[in-house]
């Protein structure tokens, strides 16, 4: 027992020296060439862990879960199980291995047997698995003609692309059966499979049967297979014994296999189980997933591994992994269980990074850098907020504070505001909140003054220094709120300009020695050598201004405009805003580079835009890898040496200027990849046929149509714009913000319709590609051509009825005009005559003559002025007329007339016993009691009274009887 734990601890020991050496001796990867990267879209899967990835021919990436088979293309997921809206679809949800045969159909393995799914339909069947259709399918694996290999417990099923069983082997070593880990096709063609715990098999072409194949009994369990093509051999990944390297090609049997370090943890423990393992492509590392972790190992000259350090770039610790998966870009895809599946991107171009851990700690908070440069030395100089002026030397990580140095303690740089660069001087210029500009230096990180210039010595109102620019002629140019000044290095004298006036807000340089400057929302002012100055209004909150080596002019303005001005057009911007990527976030900086490269710099972004092809590359501070959390506006340097320095929350990074975005377009292919009628995908459903290729049908009930694609570009989203349009409802094209990646339609009229959709590259150059789809709408029943032949036939219907009525009318027009014009020559013998007619037609024309006059004089019986005039108006008749007729009819004259049906009224009203006299003669239009009295008396031969009274005595005499 004694013996045993004396032998563990040596161990220990052994391994913790092991990793010692491999910290001191091991090259170091930089985080600058290896980045961790979040994997797109994760947040959507049913579960975080992930055990299988995969990339198709198309680019899409597959994981296997336990729960459920999952596509992912970049910006959505897309979940293949059984559950409660497809029941029944998969026998279990575990995803066991995810492979794709030369058709492009997507071969997955379960805990309870293999599936078949087509791409083009969504479509899904089961394997012909025979009696093993409800067992685990271990592994699938695809070789070059086609065939594809599934793996069971005991057997290996050979199958066509169709389906089709070609062949099933048997998998066992000693009588028992075993699962085959790979089916691994070298670059001959030949076939070799590895057994759990039986080693590795051969095809043997002749006999279609596997033969032992270099057998070892050290090295039998054997999970991985690696062909390293320079340095001309195998790199084997095992179960227990960690990497060997294997040499089929040696005499010796003692050099066919050379067991390598093994994978030494944080602990300083080994481990020797190896999972999945891949071989990178820029550095030609083996990366290995291991029971502990994930390792890398170099490859040395004499062709031995040793691990490299990757705490750079992976936070130190064991994790619980499964697959590392190299897809077609060359980066690592890492599945995890207990944290998040990441992203191993290898790079070309490097982001340097400072982080400032001296200041950091000084602070006990993060740096926030308000300005910078760097002097011939290579030391930075920045103002910290809140601390001031420091000075960094980044190769012995040394950091100085202003008042640590004693010819600047007394200095007033405990918020230094402007800092820039003399390079006719090793001076670096500095400003504070004030009119005051200094020149200062360093020697062995010791701070000193030079050159003090004071502004309110040329002028009464100097403002605040807002801008410094040195040009080659020994000029230093200093722009303040109220305006601009020279300062002439080499005869030490200060001079304002008094036709710049207003806040200046940049100042910068053009080939032909001309100086510009920008006041904001007033314009820019050009400043010739001879001081001779001409200005160009422009009603612009104008924050910042460079030039490129054409002499145009870049600004950026509060509003978040990128804006050129050409001084051969002098009276036009032209706004690049949009050609650039940008949002309506304020423009803090443009610098441009020695490439002519337009580096633009917001609070969350940088974007190097080439105004020449319209690439641009973006920078964002949402990226955890990029070490800066924000950008400050005055933190950018340029070296001109090839280096952008930014600054912001958290350090200093910074960025060389490529060439990268000179390239030619690359030709990108935007897939659909999901189309949702009324909300639900047409691919639920399982189609019969591939929508892609063939048109997509809508009914006339399918009012919401919105279409998805991707270019499955995972690793520069940022960088990736769409623009789409439906030809024929769509005048131009329509583009879309950066992470945008869907159309959406609503009530599209019948008929067939092309929808078209491109993308940008990753330096944001449009591809000339444009992927086409058909749709379809189908007409309603009132919309099909039965239903347009009776809607003719109907029109044509109601127009000829319409004739035959409008004739039939006029017909029936014409009659009755014929016979008013017989009437009328009645009517005219009528009123004409003199004499009563007795026929019948004429006595009821008399009788309605009669009744009209009654009414009309009825109906104005309480107006005293109503008299023959007014009768003959409500008549409609001449007086004269009236007169003769009513004489005729009635024997009587027309006042007459109106009198005895007054007279009549006046009776029934005072034969009411409540009505009084008055109340009569007002009712009747009279305007005095004598008048009425004797009209009424001429009538009944009593008057009123009288007659009030006999109709009283009737009564009672009615009521009383003797």
């Amino acid at each position: 027992m004694i013996k045993a734990i004396s032998n563990m601890i040596i161990r220990q020991k052994v391994y913790l020296m092991q990793l010692l050496c491999l910290l001191i001796f091991s090259p170091l990867l930089h985080a600058q060439d290896i980045v961790v990267r979040e994997i797109p879209s994760l947040d959507k899967l049913p579960v975080n862990a992930i055990h299988r990835i995969f990339q198709d021919s198309d680019g899409y990436m597959w994981y296997g879960t336990f729960n459920g088979l999952c596509r992912n293309d970049g910006y959505n997921i897309r979940v293949f199980r059984s559950d409660l809206y497809h029941p029944g679809l998969l026998s279990d949800n575990y995803i066991t291995y995810i492979s794709e045969d030369h058709d492009k159909k997507i071969w997955f393995g379960t805990m309870k047997g293999g599936y078949i799914l087509d791409k083009a339909t969504c479509r899904i069947t089961p394997m012909d698995l025979q009696e093993c259709s409800d067992k685990n399918v271990f592994t699938i694996n695809v070789t070059r003609d086609g065939s594809i290999w599934v793996s069971m417990h005991g057997v290996l099923f050979r199958f066509k692309a169709d389906g089709t069983l070609i062949k099933r082997y048997k998998t066992e070593y000693n009588h028992s059966p075993e699962f085959v880990y790979i089916v691994y096709e070298d670059k001959n063609g030949d076939l070799i499979i590895s057994l759990t715990r039986g080693g590795m098999y051969k095809l043997n072409k002749d006999t279609d049967n596997f033969e032992a194949y270099f057998h070892h009994r050290d090295y039998m369990d054997i999970e991985r297979i690696i062909w390293d093509e320079t340095n001309g051999y195998y790199w084997l990944g095992t179960w227990g014994k960690g990497i060997v390297r294997f040499d089929p090609n040696s005499k010796s049997p003692e050099t066919q296999y050379i067991p390598q370090p093994l994978p030494v943890d944080i602990t300083g423990n080994a481990t020797g189980a190896i999972y999945h393992m891949v071989q990178d492509d820029v550095f030609h590392y083996i990366w290995v997933t291991s029971w502990k972790d994930l390792f890398a190992f170099r490859i040395t000259k004499e062709g031995h591994l040793e691990q490299v350090d990757t705490s750079s770039f992976l936070t130190p610790g064991n994790k619980i992994l499964y697959e590392i998966y190299k897809d077609k870009d060359g980066k690592l895809w890492v599945s995890a269980f207990d944290v998040e599946s990441f992203i191993i991107d290898i790079r070309d171009y490097i982001v340097q990074k400072y982080p400032l851990p001296d200041l950091r700690n000084q602070l006990k908070a993060n740096p926030a850098i308000n300005s910078l440069c760097k002097d011939e030395d290579g030391i930075f100089w920045f103002s910290q907020d809140r601390y001031g002026l420091c000075i960094y030397d980044s190769r012995k990580e040394k950091l100085k504070h202003y008042s640590q140095c004693q010819g600047t303690r007394n200095l007033p740089f405990g918020d230094v505001t402007n800092i820039a660069r003399s390079y006719n001087h090793n001076w670096i210029w500095a400003t504070s909140y004030g009119p005051t500009v200094f020149g200062l230096s360093q020697q062995n990180m010791e701070m000193k003054e030079d050159v003090r210039i004071e502004l309110g010595n040329v002028t009464n109102n100097p403002g605040l220094i807002t801008s410094l620019f040195e040009d080659p002629q020994n000029n230093l140019w200093i722009g303040t709120t109220t305006g601009l000044f020279v300062y002439r290095i080499m005869s030490a004298t200060l001079e304002s300009i008094p036709e710049v006036s207003g806040p200046v807000a940049g100042i910068t340089q053009t080939a032909d020695s001309r100086i510009w400057t920008v006041i904001r929302n007033k314009g820019i002012y050009r400043i010739e050598q001879d001081k001779g100055i001409e200005s160009y209004p422009f009603d612009k909150d104008f924050v910042c201004i460079d030039a490129t080596s054409d002499g145009n002019l870049w600004m950026g303005t509060t509003e978040g405009e990128v804006l050129l001005f050409d001084p051969r057009q002098k009276e036009k911007l032209k706004d690049y805003s949009f050609s650039c990527g940008m949002k309506g976030d304020i423009i803090n900086n443009i610098t441009v580079d020695v490439y002519n490269h337009v580096w633009i710099t917001t609070n969350q972004m940088i974007k190097e835009f080439n105004p020449r092809n319209g690439a641009y590359r973006s920078y964002s501070t949402r990226d955890k890898n990029f070490l800066l959390t924000r950008l400050l506006s005055k933190a950018v340097y340029y070296d001109r040496k090839g280096e952008i320095y930014f600054g912001g929350i958290s350090g200093i990074v910074s960025i060389s200027p490529t060439q990268q975005l000179e390239s030619i377009p690359e030709q990108v292919t935007t897939h659909i990849s999901d189309i949702k009628i009324m909300g639900k995908s047409i691919w639920d459903d399982q189609l019969k046929q591939d929508p892609i290729n063939t048109p997509i049908r809508l009914s006339p009930n399918d009012q919401n149509l919105e279409i998805e694609f991707s270019s499955l570009d995972f690793h520069n989203l940022d960088q990736i714009r769409y623009a789409y349009r439906m030809v024929g409802i769509d005048n131009a094209w329509i583009y879309l913000n950066d992470r945008k990646n869907s159309a959406f339609y609503n009530r599209l009229d019948k008929g067939k319709y092309t929808f078209q959709v491109k993308a940008t590259d990753k330096n944001g150059l449009w591809s000339n590609e444009v992927t086409e789809i058909t749709i379809h709408r189908l007409p309603a029943w009132y919309e099909t051509w039965w239903a347009y032949l009776f809607y003719t036939l109907l029109v044509m219907g109601i127009i000829g009825y319409s004739i035959y009525a409008y004739l039939k009318r006029m017909k029936r027009k014409n009659d009755e005009k014929w016979a008013d014009s017989a009437e009328l020559v009645k009517m005219h013998q009528y009123l004409d005559t003199k004499d009563s007619i007795s026929t019948s037609e004429f006595a009821e024309i008399d009788k309605l003559l009669l009744d009209r006059a009654t009414k009309a004089v009825e109906e104005h019986l309480n107006e005293p002025e109503f008299n023959v005039v007014s009768l003959a108006e409500a008549m409609n008749m001449s007086r004269s007329t009236l007169s003769r007729k009513i004489k005729v009819i009635t024997g009587k004259t027309p006042l007459d007339f109106i009198k005895d049906i007054k007279m009549q009224h006046a009776c029934r009203m005072l034969e009411n016993k409540t009505a009084t006299v008055a109340d009569v003669i007002t009712a009747l239009g009279y305007s005095d009691y004598k008048n009425f009295t004797q009209s009424f008396k001429e009538a009944f031969g009593v008057s009123p009274g009288e007659y009030q009274k006999q109709i009283k005595e009737k009564k009672e005499e009615s009521t009383h009887p003797s």
